[in-house]
């Protein structure tokens, strides 16, 4: 039941955050529309031809040389970091001579911020809790009945 009721919820807000995008494409030039269609197919050329076959062979790799117990947390920090480097990309890399906003700022549409280094502690975070994840797994395989004993107050 409670599966249902997210994925309702989820579904409820979705659709008039999907209508209002539709809403901005369809006031945009056409030019600009094509511009997006192209960029959605070269999104999934890349996808499906480069980030998924090194998504596999990553996996695959990370299989066979670390122990079960990482797997999970090394997916999921792996998973953050590649997120948040693809994000924080438009605001790190410098722009072509010419392009810079007055005043030094790389763009008018986001405000002055030490942006690399804002990257660099959140990925120091992630991969502090895939460690602290690792070795709690850990700790859980090599005593199994000490939560069970703690949630029934025995």
């Amino acid at each position: 039941m409670t599966t249902r009721l997210i994925r309702a919820l989820l579904i409820v807000g979705a659709v008039p955050v999907a209508w209002y995008g539709l809403s901005l494409i369809w006031v945009m030039s056409p030019a600009d529309i094509m511009s997006i269609v192209v960029w959605l197919i070269a999104g999934l050329i890349v996808h499906d031809a480069v980030f998924a076959p090194l998504c596999i062979a990553t996996g695959h790799a990370a299989k066979n040389i670390l122990p079960q117990r990482w797997w999970a947390p090394v997916l999921a920090g792996g998973s953050a970091t590649v997120l948040l480097v693809l994000l924080a990309l438009p605001v790190i890399l410098p722009r072509p001579e010419g392009k810079a906003a007055p005043g030094g700022n790389e763009s008018l549409t986001i405000l002055d911020r030490p942006y690399g280094l804002g990257l660099t502690l959140a990925v120091l975070v992630i991969w502090a809790l895939v460690v602290v994840m690792a070795v709690r797994n850990r700790h859980a395989r090599s005593h199994p009945h000490d939560d069970v004993a703690g949630v029934h107050g025995a």
